[in-house]
C-alpha cells in the first residue's frame, strides 16, 4: 500500500509541477508583454511628445525670432512666454550648460551636462532621464539647439516630471502582478484537482491489480472517468471479467476432468479386481468385465484426445491438411460408427446429402466435427427420435446441418456452449470440449459454425465452409 501511495503521489506531484511551470511561464510572458506595452505607451509617448514639441518650438524660433547674441537677452523672456509648455518646465540654456532663464522663475543649481547638449541637433533633440538635483524627483528632459550663423547660440530644454507617471505605472504593475498571482493560484488549485482526478482512478486500478495478483478477480472499478482513463477502466474491467472466466473455466476443467476420469478408472479398477479375484472359467462374467474395461478405456482415450486437440488448438499448433473428398461417403462412414448407440437408443438418422458433393478440406478434422455434432444430437435426443443430416451447396459455400428433435438448449446456455468445459447439463458425460473443438476446426477452415435451438423443439447445428 505504501508503494502504491508513493507512486500515486509521485504522479500527482509530477503533473502538478509540470502544470505549475507551464502556467507560471505563460503568465510571466504575458506580464512581460504588458510591462513592455506600459513602458512604450507612457514613457516613450511622453518622450515623443516632449521632443516633438521642442523640435517645433526651435524651428519656429529659428525662423521668426532674432537669435543674435546682441539681442538675445531681450528676446529670452518673449521666447519663454511664447514657447513654454504646460505641465513642463522650459529652460533656455547656454552652450556652456548654464541655465539662462526658466519658465518656473527659479534657476536650478549647477549646470547642464554639455554631453547632453552636444548630442542634440535641430532634427534630433537629445533626451535625458535622471534625478532633479534640487528636488530629487525623476525627470525627463529634451534639449534642442537654436543656431545663429550655423553655430548654437542657445538651447531650448524642456523638463517634465516623471513622478506621477512612475506612480501610475507602479500601480498598474502591482495590479497586474496581483492579477497574475491570482490567476496562477486559481489555475494551480484547478490543476491540483485535475491531477487528483487523474491519479485517483490510477490508484483504484493499482489496488485492483494487487487484488488480481492475489487471485481475487471479482473487483470492478468505475468506468465513468474522463477520456482515456474511462477507456482504461473499461479495458481493465473487461480483463477482470476475462480472467474470472478463465478462472471459472480452469476450475470447471479440473472438476469436470477429475469427475470424468474417476468414473471410467473406478469401473476399470473394479472389474479388474473382480476378474482377478473371481472365477476366470465363468465365460459370461469374464466377457462382461472385459467389454466394460474396453468401453471405459475407449472413453478415456476419447477424453485424452479431446484434451490434446484442445491444447493444440489453444496453442495454435494444430495444422490442417486439405484434400478433395466426397462428403456423402464421409457421412456414411461416421453414421456406421454410431450404429450400436443408435440401435440401443432407437434413434433413426436420415441422410440428405448429394452423392456429388465434394469438399476440399481436412477430412479427418471434418470427420471429428461430424462425430462431435452427431454425438451431441444423440445425447440430447429421446428414444424413437430422428436426427437429420444435410449437406448442400449454396452461394459458393458448402452448408452442413445436423438437426434433431430432442429436448433443446436454453437460451442462457446457448450463449456459452462454444466455451471450453461448458456443459448445459452437468449430469451428461464428456469434458465439455466438443463444441469448442468444433468451433476451432471451422475457424481453421475459414468457415462459420451456427447453433440454433428451442427448448422442447430441437437443435440445429449448421456449419458453413467456403467451396
Amino acid at each position: 500500500m505504501g508503494e502504491t501511495m508513493t507512486k500515486e503521489v509521485g504522479i500527482k506531484k509530477r503533473l502538478f509541477l509540470q502544470q505549475f511551470m507551464i502556467i507560471t511561464l505563460t503568465v510571466a510572458m504575458l506580464e512581460g508583454v504588458f510591462f513592455v506595452s506600459i513602458y512604450q505607451y507612457y514613457y516613450k509617448n511622453t518622450e515623443e511628445i516632449i521632443t516633438s514639441y521642442a523640435k517645433n518650438a526651435a524651428n519656429f524660433a529659428t525662423r521668426f525670432m532674432d537669435l543674435s547674441p546682441f539681442n538675445l537677452q531681450y528676446s529670452m523672456p518673449k521666447m519663454i512666454q511664447e514657447f513654454k509648455m504646460s505641465q513642463a518646465e522650459m529652460q533656455i540654456v547656454s552652450p556652456s550648460g548654464e541655465v539662462l532663464m526658466s519658465s518656473s522663475g527659479f534657476s536650478p543649481h549647477g549646470t547642464i551636462d554639455q554631453l547632453e547638449l552636444v548630442k542634440a541637433t535641430l532634427e534630433t533633440p537629445s533626451t535625458w532621464v535622471g534625478e532633479n538635483p534640487d528636488t530629487g524627483e525623476r525627470i525627463l528632459a529634451a534639449a534642442v539647439p537654436l543656431e545663429f550663423e550655423d553655430e548654437p547660440t542657445i538651447y531650448f530644454r524642456f523638463v517634465i516630471s516623471l513622478e506621477k507617471i512612475d506612480e501610475f505605472v507602479k500601480r498598474l504593475i502591482i495590479i497586474a502582478l496581483c492579477i497574475g498571482v491570482g490567476i496562477v493560484t486559481i489555475v494551480l488549485i484547478l490543476s491540483y484537482a485535475i491531477a487528483k482526478r487523474i491519479t485517483t482512478p490510477l490508484t483504484h486500478i493499482t489496488n485492483a491489480a494487487k487484488q488480481f495478483s492475489n487471485g481475487n478477480f471479482d473487483m470492478n472499478i468505475e468506468e465513468n472517468y474522463i477520456g482515456e482513463l474511462g477507456t482504461l477502466a473499461k479495458s481493465f474491467n473487461e480483463m477482470s471479467h476475462s480472467l474470472q472466466q478463465h478462472e471459472t473455466m480452469k476450475n470447471r476443467f479440473i472438476s469436470s476432468v477429475s469427475h470424468e476420469l474417476r468414473t471410467p478408472l473406478t469401473s476399470i479398477k473394479g472389474w479388474s479386481e473382480t476378474l482377478l479375484s473371481g472365477n476366470l472359467q465363468d465365460k459370461q462374467e469374464t466377457e462382461t468385465g472385459l467389454r466394460i474395461i474396453t468401453n471405459e478405456t475407449d472413453r478415456l482415450i476419447k477424453m485424452v484426445e479431446e484434451l490434446l486437440d484442445f491444447s493444440r488448438l489453444n496453442n495454435e499448433t494444430m495444422k490442417i491438411e486439405k484434400m478433395d473428398f466426397n462428403f456423402h461417403e464421409l457421412v456414411d462412414e461416421v453414421v456406421k460408427q454410431f450404429d450400436k448407440q443408435l440401435k440401443k437408443k432407437q434413434v433413426h438418422i436420415l441422410v440428405d446429402v448429394s452423392d456429388e458433393v465434394s469438399l476440399h478440406a481436412d477430412r479427418n478434422r471434418i470427420k471429428q466435427l461430424l462425430i462431435n455434432l452427431i454425438d451431441n444430437a444423440l445425447n440430447y435426443s429421446g428414444e424413437d427420435s430422428v436426427i437429420e443430416i444435410k449437406g448442400y451447396i449454396q452461394n459458393q459455400s458448402f452448408i452442413g446441418e445436423i438437426n434433431d428433435n430432442g429436448c433443446g438448449i436454453k437460451e442462457e446456455d446457448l450463449k456459452n456452449i462454444h466455451k471450453p468445459f461448458y456443459k448445459a447439463n452437468e449430469n451428461t458425460t464428456g469434458t465439455g470440449l466438443g463444441l469448442a473443438i468444433c468451433q476451432q476446426i471451422i475457424n481453421l477452415h475459414n468457415g462459420q459454425l451456427i447453433i440454433k435451438s428451442e427448448v422442447g423443439v430441437g437443435t440445429k447445428a449448421a456449419f458453413m465452409l467456403p467451396v
